[in-house]
């Protein structure tokens, strides 16, 4: 019986068990230095950080904002707005019934009509007896006239001269009636005063508005506009704790409805007076970025921020130390294919 073919397969068994071993061992001690050069690669560098130093919370609050009415007592007849709505200045937001209104303005225009050809009037009375006083005085000087002729016509013209300029006050006078009027026809047409967002509507065709509620059924004002512009957060901070804040620190505010959202901000103002009862100062925080999800009176909160370094947790010889191994590792250390060592330039280590 020929056994070449057995002989043949042990060997080729060995062979290959022989292989898998050497092939495993290299692995093990290439993944070791794979370890060590990778460990050794990254030098323990100071690296700068900002941290909380304190935390507050407060709301969101609109630095602007108004609430719109009208300086007369009146029906609403139009509104020309919603909720939500973004107006200009200036934009017609709702009308009054003016009836009153322009019924004052037409009377006060007739008045200054009347006033007007009134002094107009006098003005010529005054200068035809300005005119007669010069005659007679004149014949006066010739001996024609008496003097007390020419006495009296002087005293006509000035007393003519005196109801002429009379009269033009009075003329002046109803003119500036009419401008009443017609601001009082203006104020029948509610306009907004800034650019903003209404957050509230508070009147309807048919109420009453008034600048003073006279009776449960009177409104004070038509709508309350937000510039959403001059949205900060006003936190509460106790006492104790106010000397750590300081105006333009950095502070990072989180709504309490979107936690995830970080938005920077910087203290624009401590409040100089405390709170008896709360034992807190108020701080304004201003917000760097605009985000359409911040609205008035979200809850918020506010970690002012402080920034440290970390450099001197680490010892100086623990720091040199590390930095020499990892040189050497990268220098003298076995070299993989595929692996490179690249060192950080020393300005980047400060």
């Amino acid at each position: 019986m020929d056994r070449r073919p057995v002989f043949v397969g042990f060997a080729v068994a060995v062979g290959a068990s022989l292989c898998l071993w050497f092939w495993g061992r290299t692995s093990t001690v290439a993944d070791a230095d794979v370890v060590a050069i990778a460990g050794a690669a990254v030098p323990a560098t100071p690296t700068i950080t900002s941290g909380s130093t304190l935390d507050a919370s407060g709301y969101v609050v609109a630095r602007r904002t108004a609430t719109v009415s009208s300086q007369l007592t009146g029906v609403v007849t139009d509104v020309l707005f919603e909720e939500g709505d973004h107006v200009e200045q200036g934009q017609i937001l709702a009308r009054l019934d003016a009836r009153s209104a322009m019924a004052g303005l037409e009377s006060a225009q007739r008045q200054v009509a009347a006033a007007g050809q009134l002094a107009r009037q006098h003005e010529i009375l005054f200068a035809q007896a300005l005119r007669d006083s010069q005659r007679a005085l004149e014949l006066s000087q010739s001996g024609l006239v008496s003097r007390q002729d020419a006495e009296q016509a002087s005293a006509k013209a000035n007393e003519l001269q005196a109801q002429m300029l009379s009269q033009r006050r009075n003329a002046q006078a109803a003119r500036a009636l009419a401008d009443v009027a017609q601001v009082n026809m203006d104020h029948a047409v509610i306009r907004a005063p800034f650019a903003g967002v209404i957050t509230s509507k508070a009147a309807q065709v048919g109420e009453i508005i008034s600048p003073s509620a006279a009776s449960g059924y009177t409104r004070t004002g038509v709508a309350t506009i937000v510039d959403m512009n001059s949205l900060e957060v006003e936190v509460d901070v106790g006492e104790a704790y106010i000397g750590r804040v300081r105006i333009g620190m950095a502070a990072d505010v989180r709504l309490n409805a979107y936690p995830e959202l970080s938005l920077p901000g910087k203290v624009i103002a401590i409040i100089p007076t405390a709170d008896r009862g709360k034992a807190t100062v108020k701080a304004r925080i201003g917000l760097q970025l605009k985000d359409p999800r911040i609205l008035p009176d979200m809850g918020a909160r506010v970690s002012f921020l402080v920034a440290a370094s970390n450099s001197s947790d680490v010892p100086n010889a623990r720091r040199q130390g590390d930095s020499n191994s990892a040189e050497r590792m990268a220098h003298g250390g076995p070299h993989i294919k595929g692996l490179t060592s690249t060192p950080i330039p020393p300005q980047e280590q400060q």
